[in-house]
């Protein structure tokens, strides 16, 4: 298999074609199946406007058929914005927006309707929403803290304090001095069916269900770090930090017990940050072994403290990535029906790194379907084969599964969009039953035959009716969501004879209540973080299931996706033992008593599976017999013009986190873009600083370059836009950043530091700061993730401490044609080493120009930074002095306004469609650095003459 890869991949480049004006029109592709066969060449093609705006997509499928639509059309303001979009999958969508670039009023194909209102402040006050032919109402509230002594001494001043949404109210009752949240309560709808929420706060109140709500408190340390949690039952979670900040135990006591129990102690890191070894509260020890050459996970190891080898995972990669094979070492060689039935999973792809075959193992039957029907017996295991192929556009027509479950899949792809139904009845299903089994904005209707599906107005699962009925009395599974788009709650109604059974889940912070109103039952499930895996409490309000002692853990042990393989108890002991097919399907389940396997509900991937089958991700749900999505991508067009795709078709190598997918500089989606106000009004930052007399005269220079520079200048500029938004509270050691943030910028990033190399982005995103280093590493990721015309390089600066990205090879690039993207400065453009104040030194990191999709950033952070806003700092206040002198004299602090320099500030490039406009930034954040700035002046020019008084 290792000698038939680069086979596969034998002359298949990715070619683009541009037009006389250097914009890409064409992307081509070339995919191989098997060896020594062709490769068909995948044309990708996009139309521009006369302004070189986007007009229209086609994917290769599309593309091939002279008669079909673009997968994608938009219609543009004379500013540049988009005022229509109409997708052959997820439909047809208009926004208005206001002058601001707030959104206003928006509109979908099935006719629903959704507007916005706001304050003075451009803060939402509500939002109203319509279906068609039906009256409006309002879904979301929003209340802030005024100025009030009485907000002041809970930290709530500006602060949104009352939020009320489809699930209910959620009141955020006290912040810390550093705007973390330390106490919350929620409170949910007593009829969730009905929403309408009345401005009056005593009438919204009557809303919602009686009672005190469930409260959350959160406990942090003077750098921000969480020291504890206790959720809504009283259970309290404590962790401590290693000296650097890394995670080194937590604990779990639950109420009413004496002491805390341990969940996780003796975590041990390498060199690069990487998690080397870990042991559980119950023993059982992990161990992770990497490749020394790239980091690559090479070997996954669980052992209980006894010596038994209960999971032993070996890894193998192609040169790129792609996972080859895993052997689970831990298993013995069997022998069944004359067959040997080794213990390890192999994988083939094709050139575009499609998983085109799987091997493994298996048990069970041929009609083991979604739900838990019993374990499998272990001992008749069989071997399987499974191989997948997918049409021009991405679509998994045919999956034939070779073993004893025999649940192979044939879907038909519409002859116009990537919606798809598998066959029934051994035939296809036709253009108008594929056309009525969604909606106009692309949701499926029905899961199985008898299986109806609902969704809300904002494309979210609102039911599932498992069984259909002609009394019209029908099962139904019920879903509730924040404003966030998360799931709060979860009902499943059961009818009998006599009575309706109603099964209910809510979501509260680290716990979820269970209870179902036929058996009495109330469980709570205290969920905790433990390292790497999770530990989930049982804990029964009512007599536990016979067999199971209450207040049972059960730690949770995973493979490279964060699949649960393994349930342990306390004592170490398999509660179950579960393995997956490559798209989320049950290889085989097994464990010691089947009631108890029952209360899993966290499988494959992590993700919670419901009763449905469907695995829920967050922003979409999973059909892993359909093996895609339920629903179109919401993030949109950012990796690919199929929506419904799942992981690129790729699902050993990669996982989804969320259910969608991340910042891809060639396709923002309109809400990032008006995340990083790329389309509205842009100001040249050296020209007001120019005109301010706080810089020298800007540059006139203009430079022509080829297109596949002004290429790299435009990722550039967009990267550095992007990565200054996702740090809002910037730099450590820039004097500025320092005078603006309302945080502690030094003590934020120490806690961001004390975190492992492999798991600090988050932790970065989160906490918004960062020097040199985390700039970069956010450009670096943005860039490695997005099809770039040249490789990405994170340098160092030669002579200097200072770090930053170039895209393009030195070894083959001339300096006027390597573009820097160095976000750190308070002005970040986008220009050529030649132009820049920094030259390149060593190189920390490399990624090819082909989109990587393991660097991916999601926009929820971007779209939650980005409207950060921070107080000014009053001249005259006594404290803005001491505050000065303490930043002016700072060691190793700058104030570094550019990367370029200052000969060449405010210097622009043009291509073939003209000037860039690279020398020029956001007004809005030009303007607020310069206003800032001015405070800063002037309080060091009182500063000054307060010394020389003295």
């Amino acid at each position: 298999m290792l000698a038939r890869t680069p086979i596969l991949h034998r002359r298949t480049p990715t070619l683009t074609v541009t037009d006389p004006r250097g914009l890409t029109v064409r992307s081509v592709g070339y995919c191989r199946i098997a060896q020594g066969g062709p490769a068909e060449a995948r044309v990708n093609r996009t139309a521009h406007d006369p302004a070189g705006r986007a007009i229209a997509q086609w994917d290769p499928r599309l593309f091939s058929d002279a008669s079909a639509p673009a997968n994608l059309t938009a219609v543009y303001s004379p500013s540049g914005k988009v005022l229509s979009s109409t997708s052959v999958d997820a439909g047809w969508r208009v926004s208005l927006l206001g002058e601001a670039d707030q959104r206003v009023h928006s509109w979908d194909g099935r006719g629903s309707q959704r507007r916005l209102e706001y304050d003075t402040l451009l803060r939402p006050q509500a939002v109203f929403e319509q279906a068609k032919g039906e009256l409006s109402f309002c879904s979301e509230r929003y209340g802030y803290g005024g100025a009030d002594p009485g907000f002041a001494d809970r930290n709530q001043c500006g602060q949104l304090i009352r939020h009320d949404d489809p699930a209910g109210t959620g009141v955020f009752d006290e912040f810390g001095l550093m705007g973390q949240l330390l106490e919350q309560t929620q409170h949910f709808l007593h009829q969730p069916d009905s929403l309408d929420w009345p401005e009056e706060l005593l009438e919204r109140n009557k809303l919602l269900e009686p009672g005190a709500g469930a409260t959350t408190r959160s406990r942090f340390n003077p750098l921000g770090d969480v020291l504890e949690q206790t959720d809504a039952k009283g259970n309290r979670q404590s962790f401590s930090q290693t000296v650097g900040g890394q995670l080194r135990e937590s604990h779990l006591q639950l109420k009413g017990q004496q002491k805390p129990q341990l969940l996780i102690s003796a975590i041990q890191y390498n060199a690069h940050g990487q998690t080397e070894g870990e042991t559980a509260g119950n023993g059982v020890t992990t161990t992770l072994e990497y490749r020394p050459e790239d980091g690559r996970l090479i070997r996954l190891q669980a052992r209980r403290s006894d010596g038994g080898t209960l999971q032993d995972l070996n890894y193998c990669y192609d040169p790129v990535g792609n996972v080859l094979s895993i052997e689970d070492k831990a298993q013995p060689i069997r022998y069944f029906a004359n067959q040997r039935i080794d213990p390890i999973s192999r994988y083939v792809y094709d050139s575009l790194y499609q998983l085109i075959e799987a091997t493994g193992w298996e048990a069970g039957g041929p009609n083991k379907g979604p739900h838990f029907s019993g374990f499998d017996d272990p001992a008749p295991r069989a071997n399987y084969r499974q191989t997948y192929r997918y049409d021009e556009g991405g679509n998994l027509l045919k999956l034939t599964h070779d073993g004893p479950q025999h649940h192979g899949r044939t879907l038909t792809a519409a002859r116009h969009s990537n919606r798809c139904l598998p066959e029934q009845n051994g035939g296809p299903p036709s253009e108008a039953e594929i056309a009525a089994a969604f909606d106009a904005n692309g949701n499926l209707l029905k899961l199985q035959p008898g299986q109806v599906l609902s969704w809300d107005l904002r494309n979210q699962l609102k039911e599932v009716r498992p069984v259909a009925r002609d009394s019209g009395l029908n099962d139904r599974e019920r879903y509730s969501y924040g404003a966030d788009g998360m799931r709060r709650r979860k009902v499943h109604s059961t009818q009998t004879n006599a009575r309706t059974l109603n099964a209910e889940v809510r979501y509260l912070p680290g716990l979820e209540i269970r209870s179902h109103s036929g058996t009495g039952e109330v469980l709570h499930v205290i969920v905790a973080q433990a390292g790497r895996s999770s530990v989930r409490v049982l804990h029964w309000e009512t007599e536990p299931p016979k067999g199971i002692a209450n207040n049972q853990l059960r730690y949770s042990v995973a493979d490279h996706l964060g699949s649960c393989t393994l349930e342990l108890d306390s004592e170490g002991e398999v509660i179950s033992h579960e393995c997956y097919h490559p798209f989320g399907s049950t290889a085989w389940f097994a464990g010691r008593g089947e009631v108890e396997a029952s209360y899993k509900t966290v499988r494959y991937s992590g993700k919670e599976r419901d009763a449905t089958g469907l695995y829920y991700y967050g922003f979409r749900y999973y059909v892993p017999w359909l093996q895609r999505w339920s629903s179109p991508d919401p993030a949109g067009y950012v990796t690919g013009a199929n929506l419904y795709r799942f992981v690129g078709n790729s699902p050993v190598t990669y996982k989804d986190v969320q259910g969608l997918v991340g910042i891809n500089i060639n396709h923002l989606s309109e809400s990032q873009r008006q995340a990083i106000e790329i389309d509205g009004p842009q100001l040249s930052p050296s020209r007001m600083m120019y005109l301010s007399n706080y810089g020298v005269e800007p540059s006139n220079i203009v430079r022509r370059v080829d297109q596949g520079t002004y290429d790299s200048l435009e990722h550039a500029h967009l990267a550095n836009i992007i990565t200054k938004a996702l740090l809002p509270y910037g730099s450590d050691n820039q004097r500025l950043d320092l005078w603006r943030s309302p945080l502690n910028n030094m003590g934020e990033l120490q806690s961001v530091r004390r975190v492992s190399l492999e798991q600090r982005m988050p932790v970065i995103l989160e906490y918004g700061v960062g020097n040199c280093k985390e700039h970069a590493d956010i450009a670096f990721h943005l860039l490695a993730s997005t099809q770039t015309r040249e490789p990405v390089f994170r340098v160092r600066a030669q002579g200097a401490d200072h770090g930053f990205v170039v895209i393009g090879d030195k070894r083959t690039l001339s300096e006027n044609k390597l573009v820097v993207v160095d976000p750190w400065p308070t002005f970040p453009m986008a220009h050529t080493v030649r132009a820049g104040a920094f030259k390149i030194g060593e190189t920390a990191s490399v990624a090819s120009a082909n989109a990587d999709p393991r660097y991916q950033l999601g926009d929820d952070t971007l779209l939650r930074n980005s409207r950060y806003f921070f107080p000014d700092v009053s001249v005259d206040d006594v404290t803005s002095i001491d505050r000065f002198n303490s930043i002016n004299t700072m060691p190793n602090s700058y104030m570094q306004w550019f990367s370029i320099k200052d000969s060449r500030r405010g210097m622009d490039y043009k291509g073939v469609r003209g000037e860039g406009g690279f020398n020029r930034l956001p007004e809005a954040y030009v303007m607020d650095r310069l206003n800032r700035y001015s405070n800063y002046v002037e309080v060091g020019r009182r500063a000054a003459m307060q010394s020389s008084a003295q």
